[in-house]
């Protein structure tokens, strides 16, 4: 694109300049200089020395582990923590510093990952977010650079060993290279990207393999940018839509005349305006995507901010449609920077979105009706410290509702989501949070709660906390467990809204990481939950015959659909290598099994006849046999080396590598089997019968069933975690947990009577 002058100098200095005096990018105006030994004029004091208190009662906690970083001057700002897995140590906490670290500890212990922490070359105020990069590990993505340091820094990805992947900056013609956004990860027209504005006039998404900026890209913005966009399937047609803010200043830029304000802008994956909307503030809060408006359309929440003394929109939280059209405005009485969540927290199935303001001397809880802004009752509520960063929420109790975790400049004070009160208030008078809090399912199988700020010294501190009695609980429905909502920071929560499963489900897969999971209607409608991120589907196709099941790939960066004719449809980095969607069948294909490399692919159809694409090899079928009852499903071995199908009495059928373990095929079964996972090493395999009764073959342990319990539609579908637990998935998208499988979400006709793996 052609580079101009930056015609805001002829308003009162470039923004980039004069926002070194003001806010921060992903949710906080944390450049006014909070610390109290931090150069800048307006700079809060630090938190005062003091013991922290004890949780109030109703939620239980205990500090597992802390870390101060030897940062003192440049600590932890509004780089939130995130969550990925870098080694064989399970998951781990990932934030970065002013000082230009990006940290990691196992969330376990607290103990630092080996390689890290890893430099970004300028300050870090942006979010890491990480993807699964098909070794079990995740790649890492940050941005460096803010509004007081905005001419070093620029889009960084590192290895899981710490390593740098690529780092290049923004090429802005007045030299303001910094990225204080986010980078969020998605597939933008059928590539894994990354997307994020600049300090600059430009936003970018970017190849996420090697950084080099995908076609279309970048956008000319004209101004800075703060906001962590949101990928989001907006309009159902399979496509991922880059939903940001941003700022606008008076003048003349590309022959196009700002006026001073800021922008709500939707962008197609390849760096067209598809819609905006402007406003005379700043557009500083990263937006967050979900069915939240009236009957559960897709609805965009952003705030804004306070550069423009006076102007209407300062205070003000927005509700947007999906094609920019604003549904409802709120005046919350304070700075609405921070990034708004969206879920449930009454626990009647409706979506609220919640949002803190910023007073200047406290802050304001709110949490609004997602159909028309108005409060919802008992909010808001007030805080003693400053509400810079955003606002999360998690289950955390087991009670079917989600909680409110708000961090303040006096640490973090969670309310109980329901009535509004205070539940627990951790790291008071030892540590300033600027940032979001993140909520995980630590490797003990217990709620974990991470925040990092910054201590009276001016260090960077992190701290972790365990929750009493959460072991086994799931995060909640519609939760915003984390900034930006899941580890990718796509600021998308994906779950459909009520009435829109217009097809029963059929089949099921998880993420490689076991942090997600999809479920497929037999019309290809996708939905996703966790960090399962959409990468399209055929819901709104007219298809020959039904989908009957899918598979996804190793980095949970696509998957396969198949149709009962063996017709293939493929998503995000899932390859096509051939279907039988033009040859006639003697029987129709009832289910599909990926290779462990993602590189091929079989079908089987229900007389046991075996399909195999790319590098998936054949090894045997019962094609030519005469079976007692049909084949419902299959199941490869770790290697690709051999594969199980199981017919619906449970009879088991073992070819190549694959060994065999047990069935049922001699015994009475209440319902039919319809469908099977094996255990990670393949030494052992799992049954699920419609009635979701389990039946477990060897190293497969049993850690619950549906069976004798009611069901509103049979099971269909199962995956496993890794062996530790599964997921049963039934015909109305119910979903049933067991074992240490989180509970990512279902279906929203059974949120009122969820179950989550109590047997």
């Amino acid at each position: 694109m052609e580079a101009v002058p930056d015609m805001r100098n002829a308003a009162d200095g470039r923004k980039a300049e004069r926002s070194w005096f003001r806010r921060g990018a992903t949710g906080g105006i944390a450049v006014l200089g909070v610390f109290g030994s931090m150069a800048g004029a307006g700079a809060l004091a630090g938190p005062a020395q003091a013991a922290s208190p004890a949780p109030h009662a109703g939620v239980a906690t205990s500090l597992t582990w802390q870390q101060v970083l030897p940062d003192a001057g440049s600590p932890i700002g509004q780089s939130s923590p995130s969550e990925a897995t870098l080694d064989g140590g399970g998951p781990s906490t990932v934030v970065g510093d002013r000082a230009g670290n990006v940290w990691a500890f196992h969330l376990a212990n607290g103990s630092p990952v080996r390689g890290w922490p890893a430099q970004a070359g300028g300050p870090v105020d942006s979010t890491p977010s990480s993807s699964p990069n098909g070794t079990g590990t995740d790649t890492v993505f940050v941005g460096s650079g803010n509004a007081a340091n905005p001419r070093v820094g620029g889009y960084h990805a590192f290895a899981n060993t710490g390593a740098s992947l690529w780092s290049r900056n923004a090429q802005d013609p007045n030299g303001l290279y910094g990225v204080q956004a986010s980078l969020s990860v998605g597939t933008l027209n059928g590539v894994r990207g990354v997307a994020a504005p600049s300090l600059g006039q430009e936003a970018y998404a970017l190849n996420a393999a090697n950084g080099s900026s995908l076609p279309g890209w970048p956008f000319f913005t004209a101004d800075s940018g703060f906001t962590t966009p949101s990928l989001a399937n907006l309009y159902g047609n399979g496509q991922t839509e880059v939903v940001e803010g941003g700022d606008s200043s008076a003048g003349i830029a590309n022959g196009q005349t700002y006026t001073s304000g800021g922008h709500l802008r939707i962008l197609d994956g390849g760096g067209n305006l598809i819609c905006h909307f402007d406003t005379n503030q700043t557009v500083d809060s990263s937006t967050a995507v979900g069915n939240f408006l009236a009957g559960g359309q897709v609805g965009v929440a952003f705030g804004t901010g306070s550069f423009f003394r006076g102007a209407s929109d300062s205070n003000m939280l927005f509700g947007s449609d999906s094609h920019c059209n604003i549904v409802w405005r709120s005046n919350l009485g304070g700075n609405t920077v921070g990034s708004p969540a969206i879920g449930d927290i009454v626990g009647d199935g409706n979506v609220e979105v919640i949002e803190g303001a910023d007073t200047g001397s406290g802050g304001l809880v709110w949490a609004l009706n997602g159909a028309n802004g108005t409060p919802v009752p008992g909010w808001p509520q007030r805080t003693s410290g400053r509400i810079i960063g955003g606002i999360t929420t998690a289950d955390l109790t087991g009670g079917g509702y989600n909680d409110v975790l708000v961090p303040t400049t006096n640490g973090l004070v969670i309310y109980d989501g329901r009535s509004a009160q205070v539940v627990a208030t951790l790291g008071a008078g030892v540590m300033g949070l600027q940032n979001s809090a993140m909520v995980a399912i630590d490797p003990n199988g217990t709620i974990g709660i991470t925040i990092a700020g910054y201590s009276s010294q001016n260090a960077g501190i992190i701290q972790h906390y365990e929750v009493a009695g959460s072991t086994g609980h799931s995060l909640g429905k519609r939760a915003w467990p984390m900034f930006h909502q899941n580890p990718q920071l796509t600021g998308w929560l994906s779950q459909p809204a009520p009435g829109h499963l217009n097809r029963p489900i059929v089949g099921m897969a998880a993420t490689g990481d076991a942090k997600g999971y999809w479920n497929v209607a037999t019309d290809g409608g996708i939905f996703s939950f966790g960090d399962a991120s959409f990468h399209g589907s055929t819901g709104n196709l007219r298809l020959n015959r039904p989908i009957v099941g899918m598979a996804a790939t190793p980095d949970g960066g696509g998957y396969w659909l198949v149709a009962s004719d063996g017709g293939i449809f493929s998503f995000g980095d899932a390859r096509f290598f051939g279907s039988t969607g033009n040859l006639h069948l003697n029987r129709p294909v009832v289910g599909m099994a990926a290779t462990s490399d993602g590189k091929g692919y079989w079908m089987v159809a229900s007389d046991g006849g075996i399909f195999s694409f790319g590098d998936a090899r054949f090894h045997g079928s019962t094609g030519n046999l005469h079976l007692n009852r049909p084949v419902v499903g299959m199941a490869a071995t770790p290697d690709g080396g051999g594969y199980w199908m199981v017919a619906s009495d449970g009879g088991i059928f073992s070819f190549g590598s694959a060994r065999f373990f047990g069935s049922t095929g001699n015994l009475r079964l209440n319902q039919p089997v319809v469908g099977m996972t094996p255990t990670p090493d393949g030494h052992g395999y799992w049954f699920v019968a419609s009635d979701g009764g389990i039946f477990s073959f060897g190293d497969a342990r049993f850690f619950g069933s549906m069976g004798g319990k009611h069901l509103n539609l049979p099971i269909v579908a199962m995956a496993s975690n890794h062996g530790n637990g599964y997921w049963l998935a039934a015909a109305d998208g119910g979903l049933f947990s067991f074992g240490s499988a989180p509970f990512y979400g279902s279906m929203p006709q059974v949120f009122a009577s969820q179950v989550t793996g109590v047997d």
